[in-house]
């Protein structure tokens, strides 16, 4: 996590902020009991509406998001990092919604390549709601939905001499029906064209 200063410049209100949170990530901050500590927020950092979280969170994180679509380094210095893959679902359904452009939907493969003797077996136990539900670390989503503007990060490694590794950040150019033109935002070859195939 990298912190700035504000409009305000409270270098001193922002020290004590640095400070309470290197005491919660060593465990000095908090009432424990039974293995487990409870730490007091201070209301002034609590989220006050609940309804709007996500959006007010967004704006925050991308202020005029619209208007800095095309600004060079605009989603390549800011991140959401979210604690689960259900989050993370309604952080990039959230802003996908907020991008103007026309949406497209790209579907996962959703059948099994069964052997002869389990083959019964295998189309019950595996059936298409069955993968298409799958929801875990390391596979993209059975149902991603894109519009051109938006950032993406690879989840796993394509061409590693070409720098499109695990975790590369890119955004979205072009999307064709078996194609998606990306520029790269991160890495070695940041600010490069690459072409995505399915």
């Amino acid at each position: 996590m990298r912190l700035s200063l504000g409009e305000n410049n409270n270098i001193q209100g922002l020290r004590n902020f640095t400070e309470w949170l290197l005491k919660i990530g060593d465990d000095l901050v908090g009432d424990t009991t039974d293995d487990e500590s409870i730490v007091h927020i201070p209301s002034d950092i609590l989220i006050k509406n609940f309804e709007t979280a996500l959006d007010d969170f967004i704006d925050f994180v991308y202020p005029d998001m619209l208007s800095n679509l095309s600004v060079e380094n605009y989603f390549k210095d800011r991140v959401i990092l979210a604690p689960t893959l259900d989050c993370v679902t309604d952080v990039n359904n959230k802003m996908t919604e907020g991008l103007p452009r026309q949406e497209r939907v790209y579907l996962s493969s959703d059948s099994v390549c069964a052997e002869e003797g389990n083959m019964e077996f295998e189309l019950d136990a595996f059936s298409p709601e069955i993968l298409n539900g799958i929801n875990c670390s390391g596979l993209p989503p059975h149902k991603l939905v894109l519009k051109v503007g938006a950032p993406v990060m690879l989840l796993r490694n394509i061409d590693q001499t070409n720098g499109l590794c695990n975790g590369m950040r890119m955004q979205v150019r072009r999307m064709e029906n078996h194609v998606i033109e990306c520029k790269t935002l991160t890495g070695n070859k940041a600010g490069s064209i690459v072409l995505i195939q399915d």
